[in-house]
């Protein structure tokens, strides 16, 4: 019985080898009388191509490629083959049941079971040191989470309250702005009352009239109005009577007489400009010529440099002058009258 079951285990694989060789070669021989046949049929459309094919063409197309079959199949081996095949590789080969133990003695099995005992239990407590590391971790983090949460939480509050804070500051700050506004308002008002009152003195006493020790400034303004009126009468008199005309005569001949000052002095100013160069050039001419000997020294070029223009603004003082010249009193600018003789800016 035991060689029969030797044998039957024989004819399975040298079956199972046997077809799976033969269908792998079958396969092949099928993909080439594929590719033959498809390559035939495309090379009879080719040729039959605008014209209508012959029975005679294509009995002779078919003998060629039943020809190419069969060369195709003698290239191939049959199942013949590969059963000889097997038998010549394979026939000595043994199954694999007459192969001899591993283990020969039972202390050998033991060995191997101690080994796997000791690995099982360096990775048991090598697991168990994971887990003890992860639930530290785990307990950390959720305290660092606690914590966190409370620090959040004091810090909310605290910038609530800095906020509260920030808010009452800022109401305190708006109240007192609002009330050194008020402050800077009514000082500002009797500022400008007493300036008012200054000049309408100022201008009572240059109207002739004696300044008094506690003024009214209404009754200033009443008597200083009725002098202007008085004076503006005396104008239209004396213009209904012709001094209108040697007014404007005078004005023209001060003007004049103020350009030609004016021309003069720049003409002055202009020749000792002329007569400062001439006296630079001379002086220049004159120096002793030292020859430069040696080597240029390169310097860095200069920074850049822009121009700025300076206007002069017109501060009104010329006319102020012809104004108190001719009429004994000027308007400053801001409109007040005033009787002294005006003073250049500096």
């Amino acid at each position: 019985p035991r060689e029969r079951r030797k044998k039957e285990r024989k004819d399975v694989r040298k079956s199972v080898w046997v077809d799976k060789q033969f269908q792998e070669s079958d396969a092949q021989m099928q993909a080439e009388i594929q590719s033959e046949e498809k390559a035939v049929e495309e090379k009879a459309a080719e040729a039959a191509r605008g014209r209508r094919r012959a029975k005679r063409e294509m009995e002779e197309e078919e003998r060629e490629l039943e020809s190419r079959r069969r060369r195709i199949r003698k290239k191939f081996p049959a199942m013949e083959f590969f059963e000889a095949k097997f038998k010549q590789e394979f026939e000595d080969d043994s199954s694999g049941e007459e192969m001899p133990l591993y283990f020969k003695e039972p202390k050998q099995l033991l060995d191997v079971f101690t080994a796997m005992e000791e690995a099982n239990l360096f990775l048991i407590q090598n697991s168990q040191d994971t887990e003890q590391a992860i639930e530290e971790l785990q307990q950390k983090g959720t305290l660092a989470r606690s914590n966190g949460g409370a620090a959040r939480d004091k810090m909310n509050q605290q910038m609530e309250l800095l906020e509260k804070q920030t808010e009452e500051e800022k109401r305190k700050s708006r109240e007192f702005k609002h009330k050194i506004t008020e402050r800077d308002t009514a000082s500002d008002q009797e500022a400008l009352e007493q300036y008012l009152c200054e000049k309408a003195l100022e201008v009572y006493a240059a109207c002739g009239h004696e300044a008094e020790r506690d003024p009214d400034t209404l009754k200033m303004l009443a008597a200083t109005e009725a002098k202007i009126e008085e004076f503006l009468a005396l104008f239209d008199e004396a213009e209904a009577s012709g001094l209108g005309l040697i007014v404007d005569h005078l004005e023209r001949e001060a003007e004049s007489a103020r350009r030609a000052a004016v021309k003069q002095l720049r003409k002055e100013l202009q020749d000792s400009k002329t007569k400062e160069r001439t006296k630079a050039s001379l002086l220049r001419s004159q120096a002793p010529i030292h020859k430069k000997t040696g080597k240029q020294i390169m310097y860095r070029s200069p920074p850049g440099y822009t121009a700025q223009h300076v206007v002069e603004e017109d501060d009104g003082y010329e006319e102020a002058v012809r104004d108190h010249m001719v009429f004994g009193i000027w308007t400053g600018k801001d409109g007040a009258p005033n009787a002294a003789p005006p003073t250049k800016p500096s």
